[in-house]
């Protein structure tokens, strides 16, 4: 079974899907930047705020690995090495 042509057209479709799903948390992450820009009455509030925003870029440097990987697949997939 050739697994390398399915495995590329599965990491092309998962690209895509990154992309779109990246695209949706940055914005929710610069929803919830803006209110930690925006108060001022708790400090124990604000902090919690800058925790949520650290795990949003935990999350997109997650993307940016799997990204690096599905690279190096389709990299594999042409060389039979990586």
């Amino acid at each position: 079974m050739n697994t390398k042509e399915k495995a590329l057209d599965l990491s092309h479709e998962t690209l895509l899907k990154l992309l779109e799903c990246g695209t949706e948390i940055d914005e929710q992450y610069r929803l919830f930047r803006e209110l930690r820009i925006l108060e001022d009455e708790s400090p124990n509030f604000a902090k919690a705020l800058i925790d949520v925003e650290h795990a949003f870029f935990m999350v997109v440097m997650s993307f940016n690995i799997l990204k690096d990987q599905l690279k190096l697949l389709e990299i594999a997939s042409k060389k039979q090495e990586i």
